[in-house]
């Protein structure tokens, strides 16, 4: 079988949306006299260990069948080394994918790992740890960490019923912004430009521009909250008078505690009391439409 042969990683369980990812891909492959090698991760970073195998076999073409947080595991065995990746998005989110105007659709999607072009994009750094859509630190960490250790399905409207859980209880932070005391709700680094489900925190984000945008959203009344939801979906948070918009290549955050943060949707152990984020610039080759434009 050729090195240049895909090699697709689904996670079984990504979405609300449970779909037989293999039973398709396999049907597909067949219809078109295709071939591909097909995985499914059985646990948490199982997708890295797979893309790092096949990566030291030789092969160059990735495809994650999944959300934000397979896209970060694979992806981030993948950064400067060459090799291509693909994405069928199944997540409740599916930030990336939408960015880059990936199809949702799953056959157009996955017709779409065999045809496009090749885009170079950078990668995010919060430390060592690499995110391609956002990461942060403030409210959608505290959510992201509920959403994780909460019992229930995963998909779009369970995460909506955690902010709704967690918005009215929530307390702002401080921490050091750049040198600069600054209490926050939220502060957000974004390589691409939304959260994912089309929520736009950084609406001016380009993902190969070489920088990183950042999206402070302020102490505000918790009734303004339903205004912010709407200029996250209408791209226009900018506009907000709580809202703070940065561009640059670093940026740095001390707290007098261990700091909540998820990195591209997903809750991580608070690991540090001081985060450098940066970017990487030109780092990932994606496959994505002849016709999109950054």
């Amino acid at each position: 079988m050729s090195k240049q042969t895909p090699v697709f990683i689904i996670n079984p369980i990504a979405g609300a949306k449970k779909l037989d990812s293999k039973h398709l891909i396999e049907s597909f492959l067949l219809k078109n006299n295709l071939k591909a090698k097909i995985e499914l991760t059985k646990e948490k970073d199982h997708g890295k260990k797979l893309a790092k195998s096949y990566l030291e076999q030789g092969y160059s073409h990735f495809v994650a069948v999944g959300g934000d947080g397979t896209i970060n595991e694979i992806a981030s065995q993948l950064i400067n080394t060459g090799a291509c990746l693909s994405i069928i998005p199944l997540g409740s989110g599916n930030g990336l994918a939408r960015s880059l105007e990936i199809p949702m659709n799953f056959e157009d999607a996955l017709n779409l790992v065999f045809s496009g072009k090749q885009l170079t994009i950078d990668v995010g750094l919060l430390n060592d740890r690499p995110f391609f859509c956002t990461a942060g630190v403030g409210f959608d960490a505290y959510c992201a960490e509920m959403f994780a250790k909460q019992s229930h399905g995963r998909g779009l409207w369970n995460y909506i019923k955690v902010i709704f859980r967690g918005y009215f209880n929530y307390i702002t932070n401080v921490s050091d912004f750049c040198g600069q005391k600054k209490q926050y709700f939220s502060i957000t680094f974004a390589n691409a430009n939304q959260f994912g489900n089309n929520a736009f925190i950084a609406p001016d984000a380009i993902i190969n521009d070489n920088f990183l945008d950042c999206c402070i959203i302020g102490p505000h009344p918790k009734l303004y909250g339903f205004y912010l939801g709407y200029l996250l979906m209408s791209k226009d948070i900018r506009s907000s008078k709580y809202v703070e918009y940065f561009r640059g290549s670093t940026f740095s955050l001390a707290h007098k505690n261990e700091i909540l943060l998820h990195i591209d949707g997903e809750y991580v152990e608070p690991f540090t009391k001081k985060i450098e984020a940066t970017t990487i610039p030109n780092a990932l080759i994606m496959n994505v439409k002849e016709n999109y434009l950054p």
